[in-house]
């Protein structure tokens, strides 16, 4: 089936949201999107600047979802960008997680 012109610009201009997310330990997330995307993701300690607190395994255990925009959010006001979360863009600043894991669980 193809999608038609309108189908693909609505495509475009959704952006990546997250509807879960869950600390496994060691570093891992696991981060289920709202298009029914979920991703294990091993997150690096090499965070610098004011994202530094995301070094300590404590902190990044304190990970929400930010109700109004829906990415990953902790306590200090840290929150990183979903559609690079998604897999959407490569992060401007380097690789600080890896993908350990990916597989679309429902279609919404």
């Amino acid at each position: 089936m193809s999608l038609s012109h309108s189908d693909n610009l609505h495509r475009m201009k959704t952006c990546a949201r997250i509807r879960e997310v869950k600390y496994l330990g060691e570093r891992n997330l696991l981060i289920s999107f709202e298009d029914g995307l979920q991703r294990e993701l091993s997150f690096h300690a090499n965070w610098q600047g004011i994202t530094e607190q995301l070094n300590s395994n404590d902190f990044l255990a304190l990970v929400g979802i930010d109700p109004v925009t829906k990415t990953l959010s902790w306590p200090n006001g840290i929150d990183l960008d979903a559609e690079i979360l998604h897999g959407d863009f490569n992060p401007a600043s380097g690789a600080f997680f890896s993908v350990v894991s990916e597989e679309i669980i429902s279609s919404l």
